[in-house]
């Protein structure tokens, strides 16, 4: 009897440990509504690497590649920077637009930014990538950049 009830206990106990395989449903909010979600690496598209903890010339303009998707409709997205303690700017907004790859499956933007010319050298910069639902659900990517 003992045995039985211990396979049974062990039986229970692993079926709790079931991970689960649902993604949409795991990334659902319970007051109504999905989440965006993008998850791919922020890479500078000239040369393919990630764009946090980069040092760039003031100046300078390189481009990142957001790929997201959501099953509730995106608004858009915006771009927000904190310079050193500043205060966090919006400094471009991009109401969606369909640009579905077929390819990647995904929807994909690529998003201009430029370090501020009159910058100092080692100023920080944290760049917030957000992407709004017209549930007003939102996601944000974030990396810091630095002026060389």
């Amino acid at each position: 009897m003992k045995n039985t009830s211990f396979i049974v206990f062990l039986l229970l106990l692993l079926g709790a440990c079931k991970k689960s395989t649902n993604f949409i449903a795991d990334n659902s909010t319970h007051s109504g509504g999905y989440l965006p979600v993008s998850t791919n690496a922020l890479v500078d598209m000239a040369d393919n690497l990630a764009i946090s903890n980069r040092a760039y010339v003031a100046g300078t303009t390189f481009k990142t590649e957001l790929q997201f998707f959501s099953v509730d409709p995106v608004k858009e997205i915006n771009l927000y920077e904190t310079i050193g303690t500043g205060v966090k700017n919006r400094v471009a907004n991009y109401p969606y637009a369909s640009a579905y790859s077929n390819i990647k499956k995904l929807d994909t933007l690529l998003l201009p930014y430029t370090v501020g010319a009159a910058l100092t050298s080692g100023t920080s910069i944290r760049l917030d990538f957000e992407f709004l639902n017209v549930n007003s659900k939102s996601l944000v990517r974030t990396a810091t950049i630095k002026v060389k």
